[in-house]
């Protein structure tokens, strides 16, 4: 990238903020002025004329809304000893022992986490959880891929803080590995969202009626994932 085109990019978006919330003014041919919680703080998107008073108003007409929703997508998933934890859709209670053989293990309703020292009990269990996701992702990929006929290229199982999932222009699906804190038909509908993308690289009407083809109910769990998606992201 050279620098003028570095220039160019950095003129697209400005960046400040009011009163506690991010202003993102862009230079854009755009209009409209929204308020939205993004990563757990409050944004407002606006053109670049838009005046600092007028967004002030706004926050301040908004403030209820603004705490009810933080409020809201602070509830993260937490790794603790007695707390429940999600795994599938389903909820185990986690227990530390320490002892010096360093394991993890799902018993009943219980994730029994064993390990020398207290402090590693975290590391110990992140780790685990992400080689159980890459065994899980990857499995329900190649299911569903065969179901519906359509065949990544590669499959891989990263880590992000702000989305789920991705398809690249030659076919390689890239996966959340945070996506096995979330339900079964949760995970099938990103897999399904993802491989829709090999068809269709784009979210134009095209696409949400191919990823309805493979998938009748996916109006109801892009819903969930929007409202609840936040907090299993957040994990780490």
């Amino acid at each position: 990238m050279n620098f003028f085109f570095d220039i160019f990019i950095k003129k697209k978006t400005q960046t400040s903020n009011i009163e506690g919330v991010e202003i993102q003014r862009s230079f854009r041919r755009t209009r409209t002025v929204s308020l939205k919680i993004k990563n757990g703080k409050p944004v407002i998107f606006c053109p670049n004329f838009v005046d600092d008073n007028y967004l002030r108003k706004i926050i301040l007409k908004k403030k209820n809304w603004i705490e009810h929703n933080l409020k809201k997508k602070k509830t993260i998933v937490e790794f603790s000893e007695k707390k429940k934890f999600p795994i599938l859709g389903k909820n185990y209670k986690i227990v530390f022992m320490n002892c010096k053989k360093t394991e993890v293990k799902i018993i009943e309703n219980f994730i029994r986490i064993s390990c020398k020292k207290k402090l590693n009990m975290r590391s110990v269990f992140v780790s685990w959880l992400k080689n159980q996701s890459k065994q899980y992702l990857k499995n329900r990929v190649s299911i569903l891929s065969k179901r519906i006929k359509i065949n990544p290229r590669a499959v891989f199982i990263k880590t992000y803080r702000a989305r789920w999932g991705c398809c690249t222009s030659r076919s390689e699906i890239f996966l959340n590995w945070k996506l096995i804190l979330l339900p079964k038909r949760i995970i099938d509908y990103v897999i399904f969202h993802e491989l829709s993308h090999i068809l269709v690289p784009n979210h134009s009407k095209g696409f949400w009626l191919t990823v309805k083809k493979f998938d009748s109910n996916y109006i109801e769990k892009k819903d969930w994932l929007k409202k609840n998606g936040c907090s299993y992201i957040q994990f780490k």
